[in-house]
């Protein structure tokens, strides 16, 4: 009985390590290694990227903010945007967006949206878009005529 227990735990610890090191953390934001493949591909250092984003570098918002990254990925990207958020506030991610198209803005509401959805913030698992970041809400979904 005690090889058997041994041989459970030695499974559950492996498990446990090879599910968490998919995942990687900056400033407390997480990025999964599918996203830093999906980011290399597209010739993107997401880890900088992030990091400017993080101190409010107004580019590096906008160019982490509309991103192109599909599939399983894109999940994950929709989490980080989230967190970036929550981390620099509405107003600072507004203001780095000043500018874009219709097109980009339902890009960027897409990406909330998934984020909000399946992202892991307790802090806003249970808010909708509108609850969580009503400011940049009401940005995204002032579509100008002349974009």
């Amino acid at each position: 009985m005690k090889i058997i227990m041994k041989i459970f735990f030695f499974y559950v610890i492996l498990f446990m390590c090879l599910a968490c090191g998919g995942r990687k953390e900056l400033n407390g934001i997480e990025v999964s290694e599918l996203l830093l493949r999906a980011s290399k591909e597209q010739h993107v250092d997401y880890y900088k990227l992030l990091n400017e984003a993080i101190k409010g570098n107004d580019l590096s918002i906008r160019q982490l903010a509309l991103l192109k990254v599909y599939d399983g990925a894109g999940y994950d990207h929709g989490a980080v945007i989230v967190d970036l958020i929550e981390r620099i506030g509405e107003n600072i991610f507004i203001k780095s967006l000043t500018n874009i198209n219709n097109e980009q803005k339902q890009w960027i509401k897409g990406s909330i949206e998934v984020g909000l959805e399946y992202g892991n913030n307790p802090n806003l698992q249970t808010q909708s878009f509108k609850e969580a970041f009503p400011k940049i809400y009401e940005f995204l979904n002032n579509v100008s005529s002349t974009n």
